[in-house]
């Protein structure tokens, strides 16, 4: 179960890819695992939800129709902008109430020019806390010397902490805190985001999980060492950028798949976690058990058949 999956049925060449389901059911299918998503919209859908509060509930209605014909198999996560917070409220009460999302997110503070300590930010976030659904915040994942790529990582966990003061009934995802890049001239924020945890809190806040989404992370043995395996979680940001048909699971992000560093495969995730010193049952926390129990009761659990096949 994937936390952090980005779809748009819109093409980077502007046409609609009429096809959308049945090419992400093919993704699926092709794994080397019985895999489902939680899904929220990706560009351009995300960008015009910067600008107009009128995109959200389009972008959102996009993400349920691709769940509502593929129950047990994809799950919405509702993005909103809380700029235009009277519509982000009204966005949620219909993913939340209506549409069955399992979650909130992805809470793109860099892209949407908001901050989660902002006021209208933070009666979101109270709104998540009532729905019972975990708040999915971006965190920059690394550093690169070519254009600075998520620079902003510890500007954004420190926004996050400040936040979780505030609300801290609500659940907090650490969107892809633990990743590394494709290469080594990536610099990762993964240890400076467990000196973090570590410096702030007495214990590990049980109110926060936090996604591995470059498994191959050097971090990752460390993560497993300071962070409760049951706040763990698989979320790759994984995104449908470049297809039909889509680049195998497993591909990283921002990464052709031939240039990719190891088999795009969840074979290679779990080999990765092997390694780092997971045992068979934190494996399975973190493949998915991890994730059936945050996003209960919406989220059915893990099989050995894949669900939903009855569309």
């Amino acid at each position: 179960m994937d936390t952090h999956i980005h779809v748009s049925d819109i093409g980077p060449d502007g046409k609609k890819q009429e096809k959308m389901l049945e090419d992400l059911l093919e993704l699926l299918d092709r794994c080397d695992a019985d895999l489902r998503f939680a899904i929220s919209c990706d560009f351009p859908y995300a960008s015009r939800i910067g600008t107009d509060p009128a995109a959200m509930m389009v972008g959102n209605r996009m993400i349920y129709d691709l769940c509502r014909r593929a129950p047990g198999r994809l799950f919405g996560s509702c993005m909103v902008n809380p700029n235009f917070l009277d519509e982000s409220l009204r966005v949620m009460k219909t993913c939340f109430e209506e549409w069955g999302f399992v979650q909130l997110g992805e809470m793109l503070t860099y892209s949407h020019k908001y901050k989660m300590q902002d006021p209208g930010t933070e009666k979101v976030v109270q709104s998540a806390a009532h729905y019972q659904v975990p708040v999915q915040v971006h965190l920059g994942t690394y550093w690169h010397k070519k254009g600075g790529l998520s620079g902003d990582g510890m500007n954004q966990m420190t926004d996050l902490l400040a936040i979780a003061e505030r609300v801290p009934k609500a659940k907090y995802i650490l969107a892809h805190a633990i990743g590394c890049g494709p290469t080594p001239d990536y610099i990762s924020w993964a240890d400076m985001f467990l000196d973090t945890l570590k410096g702030v809190f007495p214990k590990y806040p049980d109110n926060f999980w936090v996604e591995i989404r470059d498994f191959q992370c050097a971090a990752l043995p460390r993560t497993l060492r300071e962070v409760p395996v049951t706040r763990l979680l698989s979320g790759t940001d994984w995104t449908t950028r470049i297809g039909p048909p889509f680049q195998n699971y497993g591909t990283m992000f921002g990464v052709k798949e031939g240039g990719n560093p190891f088999p795009p495969k969840v074979e290679s995730f779990v080999g990765f976690l092997r390694k780092a010193g997971a045992t068979e049952s934190d494996i399975a926390r973190v493949g998915c058990e991890n994730a059936r129990e945050l996003y209960k009761p919406t989220f059915p659990g893990c099989s050995s058949q894949p669900a939903g096949r009855e569309l």
